[in-house]
């Protein structure tokens, strides 16, 4: 493996701090990087396309009969669109560190959004340092770690403009939530414009927002977001039009600094990471794309009455905890058919600025000898299974949109695979279609295969990490989730496609349950899971006891330890009950009313 850097005229030395940072983009970054005299280098480039929060409501998906995605059906088109893909994990932070490094939740110890995948394994090589380390000119915008931008800069030579206040026009302050506060961010390191709020009357709900074309009264769509949420401090709950431009959204401004990017004359093989925010909440993009869908009915996601009825009380904590609003809230307020305007509207959005990424990708030098990948980091349910959000074991959450997309001058087919992808796959596969030999031990395989026309598939399940120790592992039609505390669910999605009917106690299926539960991915630091109430306990293989709060108001489901600090006594009681009755069982619940 070669460490040199890309041929640059002269080498780029740039600093970042983390806070905002001015690049020497303008003109160090083509100074390094252009000769229009030599030719464009043998080895594929590689344009990773990254999304939030998008489920399979794409065209190329069928996910849903109203979403409008030219562009990214186009894109799906040119190369091998993978029908059953999933990511590692239905959670920001753990799904992008998957990405990054090629290690599930179980290796890396990543299973919730804090810190970064260096703070668990610092000697892991990233995707963009691997390609980096191998010559790569490395180009990243927007959010492709778990951040508003970039918290990893010697990842890259450059970084381009951010993902702003939660990829919307506004700013922290003008999003915040309480009077008056000064908001400091750290996760940006990126091409940022320092934007003064133009609070008018700050207040909230009410707040109205008065700043050049930007005028709002948020938030938009009526619900105080203090409702569900009352400690997450930022309107995000929200969804509507606003009259502005593609280039006032964040994801706007990185799909114009990819065009300019792309007009660039480069001497190395280059990795351009462009990580949209959108369809992430709040739901803000500009009024025409929510036009195609006003004025209209829109279809629904399939759901049943009291659908949770057959499910473990584990699978109600995530599927009620307002990660991101409620399902209940949205029907209170009469909000569904707004609500999914919204998302539709800022899938649309975000397609038209992949639609940009391609037009100007065709209009290169480079437009024959480039992999386009494009993925997104988990899904999203809209009332399916009750639930509102990410954060769950359920096929809205964990199965994603990728395509990937040989080089032009590959010459291979395009094609639809129903092999089973995962995110984690991404690494090995772009190091495998570029010549380049991957770090050891990586838990992901390459696709190649696939994608060269050469295999059906290359592995034979898929399994999806929920925080520690819960999990989906999915063989075929087959579907087994198993909650931290040894509850279970088993659909058979042949049948049962919307997994409505939990089939965990139906003899025919005993079988085939108990082969997937031989593939249980096991994390050997945890030795011991524990549900008491909506208590989650986590003892470690050295003994120490760690307990989270799974209905805590602000990090519930996230399972943050400091979420206990003010509850010793839950603790305590867990400790002295493991030491009195000894557990034998990796996982078990503690009886609500059980007493020392």
């Amino acid at each position: 493996m070669s460490s040199a850097t890309p041929e640059l005229t002269p080498q780029l030395p740039y600093t970042m701090k983390l806070t905002i940072i001015t690049f020497l983009s303008a003109s160090l970054t083509l100074a390094a990087a252009e000769s229009s005299t030599k030719q464009q280098p043998s080895r594929p480039n590689v344009l990773f396309i990254a999304c939030d929060d998008m489920n399979d409501w794409v065209g190329f998906l069928g996910g849903h009969p109203d979403t409008l995605t030219p562009n990214m059906d186009r894109l799906a088109a040119r190369g091998v669109t993978f029908t059953r893909a999933y990511c590692a994990s239905p959670i920001c932070g753990p799904s992008r560190a998957a990405v990054l490094t090629g290690l599930k939740p179980e290796t890396s110890g990543v299973y919730n959004n804090q810190g970064t995948y260096s703070d668990f394994v610092p000697d892991a090589t990233s995707l963009p340092m691997f390609f980096k380390q191998n010559g790569y000119l490395v180009m990243g915008a927007g959010k492709i770690n778990h951040a508003m931008g970039c918290v990893v800069p010697e990842n890259y030579h450059e970084f381009g403009p951010d993902a702003g206040a939660i990829g919307g026009p506004f700013t922290w302050e003008e999003l915040n939530m309480n009077p008056g506060t000064k908001v400091t961010r750290k996760d940006i390191a990126g091409i940022s414009n320092t934007i003064e709020s133009g609070i008018v009357k700050n207040v909230y709900p009410g707040k109205q927002i008065k700043r050049g074309t930007l005028s709002a009264t948020l938030p938009l769509n009526g619900i105080d977001n203090r409702i569900d949420r009352p400690a997450n401090g930022y309107n995000t709950f929200d969804w509507g039009p606003l009259d502005i431009s593609d280039n006032e959204m964040p994801d706007g401004k990185m799909a114009a600094w990819a065009e300019q990017k792309l007009k660039s004359q480069f001497t190395s093989p280059f990795f351009m990471a462009v990580g949209f925010y959108r369809p992430h909440q709040p739901w803000y993009a500009p009024a025409k794309y929510f036009k195609p869908f006003e004025g209209r009915q829109l279809s629904l996601p399939p759901t049943i009455k009291n659908d949770l009825a057959d499910c473990p009380k584990s699978a109600h904590h995530y599927a009620h905890y307002p990660w991101s609003g409620s399902f209940a809230t949205v029907q209170k307020y009469q909000q569904w058919q707004d609500a999914i305007r919204g998302y539709l509207a800022s899938i649309h959005f975000v397609d038209a600025q992949v639609g940009r990424l391609l037009d100007a990708l065709d209009a290169s030098p480079y437009a024959d000898n480039t992999i386009i990948v494009l993925w997104s980091d988990h899904g999203w349910e809209l009332g399916e299974k009750e639930h509102w959000g990410k954060h769950s074991p359920w096929e809205g959450s964990m199965r994603v949109p990728l395509a990937i997309v040989p080089p032009k001058n590959a010459n291979l087919p395009s094609q639809r695979s129903d092999a089973f992808a995962s995110l984690l796959d991404l690494y090995p596969t772009l190091a495998d279609m570029c010549d380049l030999t991957p770090p050891n031990k990586l838990d992901g395989l390459s696709l190649k295969p696939i994608v060269d026309g050469e295999s059906q598939s290359v592995r034979d399940h898929i399994v999806t990490t929920l925080g520690r120790s819960t999990f989906s592992i999915r063989k075929a039609d087959a579907k087994l989730i198993r909650y931290y505390d040894g509850s279970e669910e088993f659909y058979d999605l042949s049948k049962d496609p919307h997994e409505w009917h939990n089939q965990i106690n139906a003899p025919e299926y005993n079988n085939t349950i108990n082969e997937l539960r031989k593939l249980a991915p096991i994390d050997s630091r945890f030795k011991q899971f524990v549900r008491y109430r909506h208590y989650k306990g986590i003892v470690h293989a050295n003994g120490e006891l760690k307990v989270c709060d799974l209905l805590h108001p602000k990090s519930g489901i996230g399972e943050r330890f400091e979420s206990m600090v003010d509850k010793p006594e839950i603790t305590n009681f867990i400790k002295a009950y493991i030491k009195k009755h000894k557990p034998a069982a990796r996982y078990f619940t503690i009886p609500a009313d059980a007493t020392l």
